[in-house]
């Protein structure tokens, strides 16, 4: 196999059908004469640019395999049209040939070919005996890492410099070094910039070297070549070329894009899992190429073909691939190429015949993707390296921006401004002190102008001004930005991805046990984990475990079965004994059925008679019976176990009329499972570790599986299927079903349906599907009273939260069916609106059906998930849930997970474009948003009304001068106040989101509920709820604003509540990019969420650790990083202000560049780095579980536009006088260690200005470790060494440096150094303690209450119940009933699971036992007093508010600092007062 280029396309001669001429199109090159084919020259291969779009594709659609079609190919009649295969596999190969086929229809009608198309052709012509040369194909080198050592240096740096703080402070270093105008060396800020460039290039070294040895392992791992001799040799991936045919055997992975050319499995198919490439783990079928007859039982047989494969360019399209491959053999000849009159266009005499064949992606082997079960397959490499799809669809997910990062550079801007302006007085300042007072000093020598005395007063002040820029330029802290990224860094990569409370046991692609740990995949968004106000989230598999279950059956309108019974974990109850757990009436049906006379009769006519069939129950009587043909069914004897297992049933219990069973319940319930046994469209797979074993079921829906599953163990089990066979064991008895049409499941068509041939001769349909759908297409006389009672089953399985599908049979006439499949075979040859075609075809046959019964599948919820939506609804987040499933069952889920409380009282905004009145589809569409708009008016009334019920106020609408309207009463109600309930299903959500005022009422509506429950909805509409509820907050935020202040108001909303959207599979993709924060579910339906989320976790039940524990912690530590290291920066940058009101304006500096560098990376570094990895505002970090409410996402204080210029700018002003107006009035001439000169007086600042911001990060920390008083105790007492030994250092280098020889010893022997310094500390540390003290006394916040109950008493011991219960539910603390506990060790949580008797947690004996008179009162008053929400009016005022005692601070205790009171929720939960 090789692979080459040429200039012009040449096609080998090929046998065609007599098609239009653009029906034979392929790739935009027409067809050729004859006689110019036959000169067509195909030596070379390459990429080339070919003009139209991929053309039609021969109509050789669903033929058998190759082997079958050697073997039939010359028994094929000419006039029989082919056949559209029954088989999934064939089906989807036809359905991606017509795809093509048709999208080169429509652009040739509309001739509007487009721009050209590149394509590659790629041969395989052994018998050439020459390689062809390798052109532009890249090779199979994968390379994922971003450096190496050549581009390190280069990418690094533009990366750093492109942000505009690094660039910032490139800038600043470069002027230090002009000291025309620097008050500073170079080397100081210079090794500042360096220090942290060099740390974060550690980090990306450090996360690039992961990545070159994954690419090493990936690259050099081996496969299998087949040389031009047949012969096979193992090469490296690397070593893999485009036009190579590679082996792959079982367990292997794909090393390239591959064409399957041959599989030695009889079947002619292969299987493969594509874990890596979507993360699905049920097993695909991929085929080989269909040779149509040419010899291809053996690799050596493919081998010797002569193939030319023209295929499109590399993209990365999962979904499809177009290609066609061109066989050369004279064999063709003596070969018909398809039947039809004009199949045989013979080509000119001295030419090869040729066949061309239609390439799809089932025929694709993508790189990554694993061979299983399929001994070994060969295939051609198509694509390789960087062009396989795998690579292709490598994408980064969009960046996304945290919250912190947006306030820093609106604030940072504003200290530059701040810096511009005090540059600019100063330099003016400098220019007048020269002129009025620089004149008086004579020994000056001002009036000498030399450098730095300009003439010019524009350079003078220009000049200057750059001196101060530089003095300055302190302001902003270099070291807050690479604290940041290491703190980020650290939170999601070591707590968040090792937290042991955010873990479960998996298993991993071979089935062996695993942990399944949480995953940062963007620490950029940490704090906004601290944020989120609305959670939008998927149903399946996300709030549901996608662990799909047969819960009840209901058979002609009869319900049977326990939704409570677990029947798949009596793994040792099977057949009739598993038929009878699920119910005795069905269990004495089918027995009494199986031990007629007409059983054997029954099973192989595949299922009743059409008159029991058509019967609307199941019990008939007598009269009926006999009518039916059954009443004088003959018993037989029963067998030894349906003896024992009738003795097991009886017993004392009454009577039924059941008792001896039904025999036309007998005959329905093999209608009925016989039906879910033909219609599914799975695979077998066997147990590797269980050969002998019962296989598995693979397959893409877990209904199918599920349902096939429970059949199998009550009795009815598929066994096996073949090429156009499916075999069943009915109650032990194997029967084999030809299959003759497949209509396979479409969310158009909402059913799938299977046209089979039962051994005896009868054609029966069996469809499933959608009661929506299905009940359209049952016998239109159908007794109104089957369709009541279905609709009733529908309805009580839905309300127990049940996914149901409808099952329906039919009977079809031999003579009927061969007319109606004639008419199906030519429309799926079609070319011309085929879908269309086998659409309406499919409807017709279709049509009345028998209604059989109804399935009733539990999707169950996962652990925790009730709880975890109670907490998340107690923290004051608003929960959306968000799915396909239908309204009825997705809030019946919403009421299981209590998303909703009130089920009757939920307010469902449907609308039915069918039943509107219009003659037309459009006319019945607008009626339909009429009839929407008018609901959305109605609720936001209601809305209003409960609004004002239930707080007694009157709402008037912000707009003047007009009546108030619906949306402008509940546009008043306050943001806080969320007690509806909204449902809303997919196509009315259609209808509000084309109109943007019917947007805005939704979201207004929406705002106001603590549950909304949308069903019935698309991907699209996900993300575009995400979008509507953005905006509406933005929109709410600016109000009646205008220009700037409209500008501040939107950028503060940025900043505060975040969107969050928590989905597991690839329809949530796009809601998970457009939240602000994306959470993927690790589950069953793919990594594809996963891989397109910020971050991920196993279960939903996580998600409440994430944000209350992670998310609180992130916000707390960075905003204090935030604030702590711009008030240290300023605190320096103004002592040298200061100064300058002494100097002239001058720009003389108190400290040298080296002494400035060094406070900002080395002396302040540390603490505040260790500080924001391990402070926390409470010690048992479990407590923000069990209190919620501390959860504060928009009122938080902790860092706004206020609190930063009031704690990190103006403390920093007053801290930084106080450190150089002490100092300088303190200055003394007398004694024998005088302090007098310039230097001395920076020292003694310095040190001052060191002790104070280190007392400070102390002061605020509220959790003390060791390590964090160790390291912040060193970073202060450093200072003294080295002002002793830098000055050694710089005289040992040989430089003299004045401002630090001598001066550091002479300042360490004053007295006035210590009492100064003293005086200073006791000054700023006084004022702040004073201040935090009040703070605590009189305006605590939640957590300071908290903090001080803990120490007290402890956070986590006297649990109610259920509050027990719910944090149980969570893994926050373990159940009653556990007799021991288990340390964590956990590097976030710092504790241990609380005990069984006291609840409280080691950490308590640090504190003692006692327990004070204020907390049991307390206790008493508060944790006992209030139990349930809405027994007073002392409870919730909607989610997360209070009333009542709420209001002010309880005098019950005599300690400095106060306790709340305290409520419980409804969860149990107990929580301080928000003030």
């Amino acid at each position: 196999m090789s692979a080459g280029g040429e200039r012009q396309r040449r096609v080998p001669p090929a046998l065609q059908l007599e098609l239009p001429e653009e029906e034979a199109i392929q790739f935009g090159v027409q067809q050729e004469p004859a006689a110019a084919r036959s000169e067509s020259n195909s030596s070379q291969a390459s990429r080339r640019a070919s003009p139209g779009a991929f053309g039609k594709a021969l109509g050789w659609m669903g033929l058998g395999s190759a082997r079958g079609a050697q073997s039939s190919a010359q028994n094929l009649p000419d006039a029989a049209a082919p056949r559209v295969s029954v088989q999934p596999l064939k089906l989807a190969a036809a359905d991606a040939k017509y795809v093509t086929l048709q999208k080169l229809n429509e652009r040739i009608d509309s001739k509007e070919l487009g721009p050209t198309e590149k394509t590659r052709i790629i041969y395989s012509d052994v018998a050439r005996g020459a390689e062809e040369p390798q052109h532009d194909f890249p090779s199979n080198r994968v390379i994922t890492s971003k450096y190496n050592i050549v581009t390190f240096l280069p990418i690094f740096l533009f990366e750093m410099f492109s942000r505009v703080a690094y660039l910032y402070f490139l800038l600043q270093a470069g002027l230090s070094w002009w000291s025309v105008v620097s008050p500073f060396s170079g080397y100081g800020s210079t090794a500042a910039l360096v220090f942290v460039l060099a740390v974060a290039a550690v980090k990306a070294i450090w996360e690039d070297v992961k990545r070159h040895h994954e690419d090493k392992s990936m690259n050099t791992a081996t496969t299998h070549r087949v040389k031009s001799d047949g012969t096979v040799e193992d090469i490296p991936w690397t070593d893999v070329k485009v036009g190579d045919v590679i082996v792959v055997r079982d367990e292997e992975l794909f090393p390239a894009d591959l064409m399957c050319l041959y599989s030695e499995l009889p079947e002619n198919v292969c299987y493969i899992k594509t874990t890596n490439l979507d993360g699905e783990t049920n097993l695909k079928i991929k085929k080989p190429l269909d040779f149509k007859g040419l010899p291809s039982d053996s690799l050596a047989d493919v081998m010797r073909l002569h193939i030319t494969l023209t295929a499109e360019e590399a993209n990365r399209n999962l979904s499809k691939f177009k290609g066609k491959v061109t066989v050369a053999d004279k064999r063709l000849r003596d070969m018909p190429l398809s039947p039809g009159p004009a199949a045989a266009a013979v080509a000119a005499a001295d030419a090869t015949p040729s066949l061309e064949i239609p390439v799809t992606l089932n025929e694709m082997l993508l790189r990554g993707c694993m061979l299983k079960n399929s001994m070994a397959i060969a295939g051609l490499v198509v694509y390789t390296g960087k062009e396989t799809r795998i690579q292709m669809n490598a994408a980064k997910t969009p960046l996304k921006v945290g919250s912190f990062d947006r306030f820093l550079n609106l604030q940072i801007a504003l200290v530059i401004a701040m810096q511009l302006a005090m540059c600019l007085f100063c330099a003016i300042a400098n220019y007048i002190w020269i002129k009025d007072e620089g004149r008086k000093h004579y020994y000056l020598a001002l009036d000498t102008y030399v450098e730095g005395n300009w003439s010019s007063p524009a350079a003078q002040i220009c000049l200057t001004f750059l001196t101060f820029w530089i003095l300055l330029s302190y302001l902003v802290p270099i070291s807050l930005f690479v604290t940041l990224e290491i703190v980020k860094f650290w939170q999601g990569f070591v707590f968040v991805n090792f937290d042991r409370d955010m873990r479960i046991m998996g298993v991993d692609g071979d089935g062996k046990p695993k942990w399944e740990w949480a995953r940062c995949r963007n620490s950029n968004l940490n704090e906004d984990l601290g944020k989120i106000e609305y959670i939008f989230s998927d149903k399946t598999g996300t709030l549901t475990s996608n662990e799909m279950q047969l819960r009840q059956i209901a058979v002609k309108g009869v319900a049977y079965g326990d939704a409570e019974l677990r029947l798949e974990e009596r793994t040792d109850s099977t057949g009739l004994a598993a038929l009878r757990l699920f119910d005795q009436r069905l269990y004495k049906a089918a027995a009494k059925v199986q031990r007629s006379s007409s059983w054997s009769g029954l099973v192989t006519a595949g299922g009743s008679r059409r008159a029991v069939m058509a019967h609307p129950t199941s019990y008939p009587n007598l009269d009926l019976a006999g009518s039916l043909g059954i009443a004088e069914e003959v018993p037989l004897a029963p067998t030894s176990h349906e003896s024992h297992l009738e003795s097991a049933g009886s017993g004392a219990s009454a009577k039924h009329d059941w008792e001896e069973g039904s025999t036309a319940l007998g005959h329905h319930l093999i209608d009925f499972w016989t039906n879910i046994c033909l219609c599914q469209s799975l695979i077998l797979e066997k147990d590797p570790q269980n050969p002998e074993g019962p296989q598995t079921y693979q397959g893409p829906s877990p209904d199918e599986v599920a349902l096939v599953e429970a059949a199998r163990q009550m009795g009815f089990e598929f066994k096996a299927r073949t090429q156009n066979e499916v075999v069943l064991e009915i109650l032990g008895q194997a029967v084999t079903y030809e299959v003759l049409n497949v209509m396979e499941y479409s969310s158009d068509r909402g059913c799938m349906s299977v046209i089979a041939r039962a051994p005896d001769g009868t054609i029966r349909l069996f469809c499933k599907g959608s009661d929506a759908k299905v009940l359209k297409k049952v016998r239109a006389d159908t007794p109104a009273d089957l369709f009541d009672n279905t609709n009733a089953n529908l309805h009580y399985f839905a309300k127990q939260g049940l996914r149901t599908l409808v099952v329906g049979n039919k009977i079809i006439d031999d003579k009927a069916y061969q007319a109606w499949d004639k008419r199906y075979q030519e429309a799926a040859s079609s070319f011309v609106e085929r879908d269309e075609k086998m659409d309406a075809l499919g409807r017709e046959i279709e049509d009345g059906l028998e209604l059989i019964g109804v399935t009733a599948i539990e999707d169950k919820l996962q652990e925790g998930v009730p709880a975890a939506i109670q907490t998340l609804l107690d923290a004051s987040i608003r929960v959306w849930m968000i799915t396909g499933d239908k309204q009825e069952t997705a809030v019946n889920i919403a009421v299981s997970c209590r998303l909703v409380n009130n089920p009757d009282e939920v307010m469902m905004l449907n609308v039915d474009d069918q039943t509107q009145k219009g003659d037309n589809h459009d006319d019945k569409a607008a009626a339909a948003a009429l009839e929407a708009d008018a609901k959305l008016d109605a609720f936001l009334h209601q809305v209003a009304k409960m609004y004002e019920a239930d707080t007694g106020a009157t709402l008037v609408s912000v707009k003047k001068g007009a009546e108030a309207t619906p949306v402008d009463l509940a546009e008043a109600i306050p943001g806080e106040w969320q007690r509806a309930e909204l449902a809303v299903d997919g196509p009315t959500l259609n209808h509000v989101l084309a109109d943007s005022k019917m947007r805005h009422k939704l979201a207004v509506l929406a705002a106001h509920c603590s549950g909304v429950v949308v069903s019935r909805s698309s991907p699209s509409q996900k993300a575009a709820i995400v979008k509507m509820m953005t905006k509406y907050e933005m929109w709410k935020a600016a109000g009646q604003t205008r220009g700037l202040r409209r500008w501040y108001a939107m950028h503060k909303r940025r900043l505060q509540g975040k969107m969050l959207s928590i989905g597991d599979g690839a329809n949530d993709v796009a809601m998970l990019q457009t939240a602000d924060v994306g959470v993927g579910i690790m589950g069953k339906e793919g990594r594809q969420a996963v891989n397109n989320s910020d971050y991920a976790i196993a279960q939903f039940r996580f998600l409440v650790p994430l944000l209350l524990v992670h998310g609180n912690l992130s916000y707390y530590r960075l905003a204090r990083l935030i604030k702590y290291s711009f008030y240290k920066n300023i605190t320096f940058a103004f002592v040298l202000f200061y100064y300058q009101f002494y100097n002239g304006f001058s720009g003389q500096a108190l400290v040298d560049s080296i002494t400035a560098a060094v406070f900002n990376v080395v002396f302040t570094s540390l603490p505040i780095l260790l500080f924001s990895i391990l402070d926390r505002p409470v010690k048992n970090l479990r407590a923000l579980v069990r209190y919620p409410q501390l959860y504060d996402k928009r009122s938080s204080r902790s860092l706004t536009t206020m609190s930063f210029w009031k704690t990190g700018v103006l403390l920093g002003v007053i801290h930084g006088a106080v450190c150089f107006f002490v100092p300088y009035y303190s200055l003394a001439t007398s004694g024998s260690h005088n302090v007098t000169d310039v230097y001395s007086l920076g020292k003694i600042a310095f040190v001052a200005l060191l002790g104070t911001v280190t007392l400070e990060v102390g002061l605020v920390a509220r959790y003390w470790t060791w390590l964090f008083g160790i390291v912040t105790a060193l970073s202060y007492l450093s200072v003294y060494p080295f002002m002793v030994i830098f000055p050694l250092a710089e005289l040992g280098f040989g430089f003299y440096d004045p401002s630090n020889i001598g001066v550091s010893d002479e300042v360490l022997a004053s007295p006035t150094f210590w009492l100064v310094i003293l005086v200073c500390y006791v000054i700023c540390f006084g004022m702040r303690f004073a201040e935090r003290t009040g703070n605590w006394a009189f305006k605590p916040q939640d957590s300071f209450i908290l903090s001080e109950k803990e120490r007290k008493d402890g956070l986590m011991r006297d649990l109610s119940a259920p509050t027990r219960k719910r944090l149980a539910e969570l893994g926050t603390v373990r159940a009653r009933h556990s007799s021991k506990t288990a340390a964590h060790g956990d590097p976030e949580r710092g504790g241990e699971l609380e005990l069984e008797n006291s609840g409280e947690p080691p950490l308590r004996a640090q504190y003692g036992s006692s327990t004070s008179a204020a907390v049991r009162d307390w206790q008493s008053g508060a944790a006992d007093g209030l139990e349930a929400r809405g027994s007073s009016g002392e409870q919730q005022d909607g989610v997360g508010q209070m009333r009542g005692p709420w209001d002010g601070l309880a005098a019950r205790s005599s300690s400095v600092v106060r306790f709340a009171s305290h409520a419980r929720s409804a969860s149990g939960t107990q929580f301080p007062l928000q003030r």
